[in-house]
């Protein structure tokens, strides 16, 4: 006897650090496909490439898909959108999914967009001033641009060292974020206290958690960059780009504030550290202050501040990745006959997942009787949890995330490339986060790199026994493509 189809299979890509899910519902005659993403910063482990996984998707939904969702504007969610446009040209889409924070004529949203374009452009120029600086900055510096780049790489595609970053470096992700979000013949774009629910998807409720509609929200971000600094960051903005700007034009100080017009003069002058009586350049040293000249040899470098502000940059950078994840759009996927939850919060980070204790969802019954639900009701229902932004330390969420998650059948699957991520620097998964989702899913959890877990892995209440019985779980496939989780 041919075995059921099972009510939900998500299937998760092995593509490397990057997300691709594809959620196929089978709560009607024909199946329901959902694509969440498509995106990858490279494999190690597997070596999948995107052609590899935008053609299976091609053969399962039979080049069709029901909705395309992309979640945020981050390189490892959308880059196949670009690379692989001529598939996706060939797939007929009928609804394009997106949060509010993409919505062309919503104005915060708009708010939101110019505050990251500020960043961005701060940190190209930013670039430009390490690299105008050169060596003589010492290796802490050259660090600090090394590490500016990496953050940058979710952004767009990122020159090689010492080459400066493009105008439009981000054009790519941002060209590739535009068409998902327009691709489907109907457009929508949600905000968090909305319950989706379509003729279509029969059987199935869709609540979404976020992006917050508040920008202090948008900018809680975790132990990456707190919400003290993000606000001390926000007012040094200005200051920031117009001493970037005067660090790539190649002048002294006075030279650049006289090509300024009057009103520019006098806000440069407001954000500078010191009053002009008591600046020092060494083009003036000689006729202006003699006494200084030996400060300005190459062996008296340390006792010069010149580029200690551009320390802040690195909190730029972390505010523009953790920015962009908390305008990740997160969806719960209710199975309504028995109320089980499949959780996406793509890369939502604290503020994001803060916010969605203030979240309530009205439903009403055919006899307009009405009740609420809220987010803990749906964590305390969770059956499938994708873990967010690859197991990061700061994108799950603990007392109000994880520990609320009750269900003793719970499965995680964690999208992430470990070898590529240390290359970059990066902890993912988190070992602590990783440990705890072991112990919550009593061994069910697999990564797309490495699968189940090792015996290295485990905390002390999960045996490598209980593992590797669950490595016959009928409900969860692996192959060298994908990793299948089934919802009966």
């Amino acid at each position: 006897m041919a075995t059921p189809n099972p009510k939900v299979r998500v299937r998760m890509y092995r593509q490397g650090l990057g997300d691709c899910f594809l959620y196929t519902f089978h709560t009607r005659d024909a199946p329901v496909h959902i694509l969440i993403d498509c995106g990858t910063l490279g494999a190690s482990a597997t070596n999948v490439d995107l052609s590899q996984v935008v053609a299976d998707i091609a053969a399962v939904t039979g080049n069709r898909l029901d909705v395309l969702i992309a979640t945020h504007e981050h390189k490892d969610h959308v880059s196949g959108f670009g690379s692989q446009r001529e598939a996706f040209q060939n797939m007929a889409i009928a609804h394009s999914w997106a949060a509010w924070t993409e919505d062309p004529n919503d104005s915060l949203g708009k708010d939101v967009k110019r505050f990251q374009d500020d960043l961005e452009s701060s940190l190209a120029l930013a670039d430009r001033a390490l690299g105008a600086a050169g060596a003589r900055l010492g290796a802490e510096f050259a660090t600090l641009g090394s590490g500016i780049r990496e953050l940058l790489g979710f952004r767009g595609e990122v020159p090689r060292e010492g080459e400066p970053f493009a105008a439009t470096f981000a054009k790519t992700v941002d060209e590739a974020m535009r068409y998902a979000t327009r691709r489907g013949k109907e457009v929508e774009y949600f905000s968090p206290g909305t319950v989706i629910e379509r003729d279509w998807l029969p059987g199935v409720r869709i609540y979404v958690l976020g992006p917050p509609r508040s920008k202090q929200a948008l900018s809680q971000l975790g132990e990456h960059g707190s919400p003290e600094l993000y606000e001390v960051s926000a007012r040094m903005g200005d200051a920031v780009r117009d001493s970037l700007r005067f660090a790539t034009s190649g002048k002294t100080l006075s030279e650049y504030r006289e090509g300024l017009a009057a009103e520019a003069r006098d806000h440069l002058d407001t954000t500078l550290p010191f009053d002009p009586c008591y600046r020092i350049e060494q083009k003036m040293v000689d006729a202006r202050a003699p006494a200084f000249a030996a400060y300005f040899a190459d062996d008296q470098e340390w006792r010069r501040i010149d580029h200690e502000w551009m320390r802040v940059t690195e909190e730029l950078a972390l505010q523009l990745d953790s920015a962009t994840n908390n305008t990740s759009l997160a969806l719960a996927f209710e199975l309504v006959e028995d109320g089980r939850v499949l959780l996406h919060p793509a890369d939502a980070q604290l503020g994001n997942w803060v916010s969605w204790q203030d979240v309530t969802f009205t439903l009403a019954d055919q006899s307009g009787k009405t009740t609420t639900v809220v987010a803990e009701d749906l964590l305390k229902r969770t059956v499938f949890y994708k873990v967010g932004h690859h197991a990061s330390h700061n994108a799950t969420l603990k007392e109000h995330g994880l520990e609320a998650m009750e269900r003793a059948d719970l499965v995680a699957l964690i999208p992430v490339d470990g070898e590529v991520a240390q290359r970059k620097k990066w902890t993912m998964p988190a070992p602590t986060l990783y440990k705890r989702l072991i112990e919550k899913t009593h061994g069910r959890v697999l990564r797309s790199d490495t699968t189940w877990p090792e015996a290295s892995d485990l905390p002390d209440s999960v045996t490598i026994d209980t593992v590797n019985k669950e490595r016959n779980n009928p409900n969860i496939v692996v192959n060298d493509l994908y990793i299948d989780y089934l919802v009966r």
